[in-house]
């Protein structure tokens, strides 16, 4: 999926990315965008505030300016969820911060603080309004007239300001007042210049419990889109009436797909204290599926490929329970249907065996799911982890509606460990990646919602949907990250590495048990392992990978990606 970032300074707009490529070997999901860091150098002239590491995925930018923000990448200290797009980035404002130096604030002397002020500058001069409204930056403190000055809290709320993408920079003082047991907090805020823009790719950060393009992954098996080219481009327009709220609209098209997504999404909810934001979206999915793709080849009736169409929408509530723990939950609508071409109004309910596709008689199944997904994120750094832990889960509950009546539940969790090792007095240690994830699905299985093994975000070496389709399943990998050395090019610093890994997934002998059979026709195994390594750079684009595996069955696939697996 192409992936570009874009970042406004002085109404500047530059576009920062990486090309992600779905090749026929596998789909490579919702890749990690760009570590963008010093390409924005001679666009920002500001000096920054504080430096400061954050980690963590709801989260971006810290005390200074987004252009410092992404200078620190240098230093390994990226900001998190790059690799998601900027209408998501200030949903949950204070999650995922668990490392940041104390920024250089007054810190008081037990004065009460008789009001709370925002003043907006533009070029470094005072303007008389900004284009924010003043109670979206004045809630993100924890503290309010009346309150004693409280450093830690303002600290806290300014990093929460700073995380917000319509701010480039802010800064907090005291001023004394008539009374000297009182003083006036004083928030001084830079905008972003310009709020509309486009940029490409169409994922959302985790945890999400919306349905569609948008929907992250929380298990790399459940990416059922079948190899091919394919990009996506979405257009944003935020801050509306100055609320910090967005639309986007996307649009993702190519070889085995053809999608839009429109959304909008309010990060904080005026009316609640607590930070619940929402997010509604209307989806037209149409895509090859990989379940019904990998083996031996059944196709349709008239020898097309199954094209499984989505169209719905849905609405989700999301909120942080701490620095590095948000949930979501939401409901969701989907009528489903499979079809011979993206653009056709041809059902076809059994493909030229006779197997079925979808689960109602008519071939046009109402899916109304319920969703609950969590993000745990304790990873150091969310672009170059070397230590920490990440585990997503998800669960979705199908309530029975239309001629299908589909009553199930479809339950999948995903973990991540980093553990660094010392590599031979090298200033950089290696690491060693150990990766589990898992899912099942209880009660009635619409084929097209199997969950699909094989590919570069399942077993490397097969192709993707090649090692089963399957109602429940495991999958595991261990990889072995190393550098090697380091070079420059065009001003930029190149990190090379190296990576050994194995991996393994299993159906669990669930493959008999999807409706259909889609695994047993096409005469899938199951199970398989690839065993593997390659060459990482580590670059101002992001991640680059170049991987070769072998599989147990023989076989052999090299393939190039860019962003990370995990």
């Amino acid at each position: 999926m192409n992936t570009i970032r874009s970042f406004f300074l002085d109404n500047q707009l530059l576009f920062i990315g990486t090309i992600g490529v779905l090749t026929t070997i596998g789909s490579l999901g919702h890749m990690p965008v760009a570590q963008a860091s010093e390409m924005i150098d001679d666009w920002s002239t500001a000096e920054p505030l504080v430096d400061a590491d954050v980690s963590g995925d709801r989260s971006f930018g810290s005390y200074s300016t987004q252009a410092d923000d992404l200078r620190s990448a240098s230093n390994d200290t990226l900001p998190p969820f790059t690799r998601d797009d900027l209408l998501a980035l200030d949903r949950m404002s204070d999650f995922g911060r668990e490392q940041v130096e104390e920024v250089e604030l007054p810190p008081g002397n037990g004065e009460i603080i008789s009001a709370i002020e925002v003043q907006f500058i533009e070029d470094g001069e005072i303007v008389d309004d900004g284009k924010t409204r003043e109670f979206i930056i004045t809630r993100e403190f924890d503290i309010e007239p009346g309150d004693v000055y409280d450093l830690e809290k303002v600290q806290d709320g300014l990093q929460r300001l700073n995380n917000l993408n319509l701010i480039q920079s802010a800064s907090v003082i005291i001023q004394p007042t008539e009374n000297p047991d009182e003083v006036v907090m004083l928030v001084t805020v830079d905008e972003v210049r310009a709020h509309f823009g486009f940029d490409f790719g169409l994922s959302l950060p985790q945890p999400s419990a919306l349905q569609g393009a948008t929907a992250p992954d929380t298990v790399l098996p459940g990416t059922n889109r079948g190899g091919g080219i394919a990009g996506g481009i979405q257009f944003q327009w935020r801050n509306l009436g100055g609320n910090n709220q967005t639309i986007a609209a996307g649009i993702e098209g190519g070889e085995n797909a053809a999608s839009v997504d429109v959304s909008f999404t309010d990060p904080w909810i005026a009316t609640f204290g607590r930070r619940i934001g929402y997010s509604v979206n209307f989806l037209n999915v149409r895509e090859v599926s990989s379940v019904f793709d990998g083996g031996d080849e059944v196709e349709l009736p008239n020898d097309n490929d199954p094209w499984v169409h989505r169209l719905g929408g849905g609405f989700e509530f999301f909120t942080p329970l701490s620095d590095s723990f948000a949930v979501a939950t939401g409901l969701s609508y989907q009528r489903v249907s499979v079809r011979d071409d993206a653009f056709t109004g041809d059902i076809f309910l059994e493909d030229e065996l006779g197997n079925d596709l979808t689960f109602s008689e008519d071939g046009r199944d109402d899916l109304l799911t319920t969703s609950f997904s969590g993000a745990l994120d304790r990873r150091d750094n969310s672009e170059h982890p070397t230590r920490g832990y990440r585990f997503l889960f998800r669960n979705d509950l199908y309530i029975p509606i239309g001629q299908a009546n589909i009553a199930a539940d479809r339950i999948s969790a995903n973990y991540t460990q980093f553990v660094p090792v010392p590599f031979f007095g090298a200033d950089e240690p290696s690491v060693f990646v150990f990766n589990v994830q898992g899912g099942t699905f209880i009660g009635d299985l619409p084929p097209y919602e199997a969950f699909s093994l094989g590919g570069a975000g399942s077993v490397r070496g097969y192709e993707a949907g090649e090692v089963g389709s399957a109602r429940s399943f495991v999958q595991g990998t261990i990889e072995y990250r190393f550098p090697l050395f380091d070079f420059n090019a065009f001003r930029r610093e190149i990190d090379i590495g190296g990576t050994l890994f194995v991996d393994y997934a299993s159906d669990l002998g669930s493959g008999d048990t999807v409706p259909g059979e889609p695994a047993e026709v096409r005469d899938k195994p199951g199970d398989g392992a690839g065993f593997g390594g390659g060459i990482r750079a580590r670059t101002p684009f992001g991640i680059m990978r170049l991987e070769g595996a072998v599989t147990d069955d023989g076989e052999s696939e090299v393939v190039f990606q860019l962003g990370d697996r995990f």
